[in-house]
């Protein structure tokens, strides 16, 4: 599948995706982290010395329940997409989680539905976006934590000065442009995610999650009309 390996809007899409939605539930919840859960642990630690969660009074809560809904949605994607192939299991948890994103968006439209139910499903959705990257290399780059893309830029941008030193072995292959202009690419528009996401939630609150769960839709659609 050549033009879903190589696309790069898909992977501009799920870091914009995953910038906005895990900047809006964190500020939305008082803090809590959908996508990078484990930095649900250093505000846990926060609590534990004694610095008060702002917003919703549950977070620590919600806080402790997110790391094993996290863990188990991720291992019921592997355990249900493992029956497919490779294409199919990539595109069906997908699939999956730009819909869930999109029905929460909507179900948020309506007073009725808590808010702690909602962040808990964005939890599943992106343990389910998760699951899809390490199942499937050619996805590229993380998309739901920019770290180690910072850490290959600053890299890359050492080794083009001549200021570090790439260790090269006789498998090596000589480096392209393009691996690292992708990186900062997905970093720039996780950014952006960070930034529309947190001003969106502030107008609107979590049914902006309609907008993440649009453009993803979009986005696959225009990958799977376009395979042959």
């Amino acid at each position: 599948m050549p033009a879903f390996r190589a696309n790069l809007l898909l992977s501009l899409i799920l870091a914009f995706l995953s910038g906005y939605i895990d900047t809006a539930v964190f500020v939305h919840m008082g803090g809590l982290f959908v996508a990078h859960v484990t930095g649900n642990f250093v505000l846990l630690g926060a609590t534990v010395a004694g610095l008060e969660s702002v917003g919703h009074g549950s977070s620590t809560v919600l806080q402790l329940i997110s790391f094993p809904l996290f863990f188990l949605s991720a291992a019921l994607a592997g355990g249900v997409s493992g029956r497919l192939s490779k294409d199919s299991q990539t595109l069906l948890l997908l699939f999956l989680s730009a819909l869930l994103i999109t029905g929460i968006g909507a179900a948020c439209l309506s007073p009725s539905i808590p808010d702690t139910i909602a962040s808990m499903g964005l939890v599943v959705a992106m343990a389910w976006l998760n699951a899809a990257h390490r199942l499937d290399s050619r996805l590229g780059a993380p998309f739901t934590v920019m770290t180690g893309n910072v850490t290959g830029i600053a890299l890359e941008l050492a080794y083009t000065l001549k200021i570090g030193k790439r260790e090269e072995t006789p498998n090596t292959t000589k480096p392209n442009a393009s691996p690292k202009f992708r990186m900062l690419y997905l970093v720039l528009s996780f950014a952006v995610g960070c930034a529309l996401g947190a001003l969106s939630q502030r107008a609107y609150g979590l049914e902006t999650m309609l907008l993440p769960g649009f453009v993803l839709v979009l986005g696959l659609l225009s990958i799977t009309l376009r395979r042959p």
